[in-house]
């Protein structure tokens, strides 16, 4: 049995209130799957993502960027070594690090355009002089292997080298360098010097007839001096080159040596001294120079013999015997016969020929 409907109300109503029931439910469920959504997306945002790899924070610590890694931010740099320049890039840091980084790192005779301890700038262009290869020769020394572009002077400068009054220089302060020369400084000096030296005593010999000949005795000894001498010494390169006297001062007077020498010609065995004196006889010279002769050459050694070749009593040369022993007819006779010897000697001394010995 239908319901009665109230007034004004048919079956057009009654849809439009089944509509309106309908558009509500519609509505409410539309926000329910709208709030389910947004809750899990809000979840998923506070909560751990499991298909993410979890990265933890450390406080206060970063990884270091690695030079020359790509993706590190890198300075442009032009880089000039002794006039010869490339561009380079460099990472963020001072001068010195980016010298070290391309293997150029300063040393203390360089000379770098900027201040190393200064920040690299991006195009900036950095100039590193290591200088000229010279040589310079300090006194002997050798004082530098490099030099700064420039002349003689600046080289001096730079090695704080200070020249003396008298010191030379081998080539002009102004004089240009180049790679490869030589530079030699010569130190000069002129010095003062006092010191106490030794003077040598004189020695007086005195005659003595009593004593064989050459044979000395002491009777006074000698005793050197004392002077105090001033000289003016000339140095070069340290080493002393001359020196002259300029005072001189005796502080004690030297004490002369006297000696008595014998004058006496020692006496030779009878036999030999009686073949000496036959020989004088026969050839008509002095027996006692003869004697001092024979005892001067050979102490009356028939035997004896020298390196040189002198030999027998008088100490004859081979030349010498053989021109004169045949012409004193001795030809064929040994120069070690005393007989021989002191005949050919004395046929000598008899002719004037006493001068081919030393021995007078």
């Amino acid at each position: 049995m239908a319901l009665p409907c109230p007034e004004g109300v048919g079956w057009g109503g009654d849809l439009v209130g089944r509509g309106g029931l309908l558009s509500v439910s519609l509505r409410l469920g539309l926000l329910a799957v709208v709030t389910s959504v947004v809750g899990m997306g809000t979840w998923a945002l506070v909560s751990p993502t499991p298909l993410a790899r979890p990265t933890a924070v450390v406080a206060g610590r970063a990884a270091p960027a690695a030079r020359g890694v790509l993706g590190v931010q890198t300075a442009p740099l032009t880089v000039s070594v002794d006039g010869l320049g490339a561009s380079v890039q460099t990472a963020p840091g001072t001068v010195a690090e980016a010298l070290r980084g391309l293997g150029l790192a300063a040393t203390s005779g360089d000379r770098v355009s900027s201040p190393v301890e200064a920040a690299v700038l991006p195009g900036q262009r950095l100039s590193l002089d290591r200088g000229l290869p010279v040589t310079l020769i300090d006194g002997g020394r050798e004082a530098a292997g490099r030099s700064v572009r420039g002349t003689v002077g600046d080289l001096l400068a730079a090695a704080d080298i200070a020249l003396g009054p008298l010191d030379q220089v081998d080539r002009p302060l102004g004089a240009l360098l180049y790679p490869g020369d030589v530079v030699r400084v010569t130190r000069i000096a002129d010095q003062q010097v006092t010191v106490q030296e030794d003077v040598p005593f004189a020695v007086r010999f005195q005659a003595d007839p009593k004593l064989d000949r050459a044979y000395q005795i002491l009777v006074t000894p000698g005793e050197p001096g004392r002077v105090e001498n001033t000289y003016l010494v000339h140095l070069v390169d340290g080493r002393e080159t001359a020196r002259v006297l300029l005072a001189s001062q005796e502080l004690a007077a030297p004490v002369t040596e006297l000696r008595r020498i014998g004058t006496r010609t020692p006496t030779a065995s009878s036999e030999i001294e009686a073949i000496i004196r036959d020989a004088a006889a026969a050839q008509g010279a002095d027996p006692e120079q003869l004697l001092r002769v024979a005892y001067c050459e050979s102490r009356f050694n028939p035997g004896a013999y020298n390196a040189s070749g002198a030999s027998g009593l008088f100490q004859f040369l081979p030349s010498t015997w053989a021109a004169n022993s045949v012409r004193a007819g001795y030809a064929g006779a040994s120069v070690f016969d005393p007989v021989a010897s002191a005949n050919v000697a004395a046929w000598m001394f008899a002719r004037g020929q006493a001068f081919q010995w030393v021995c007078r």
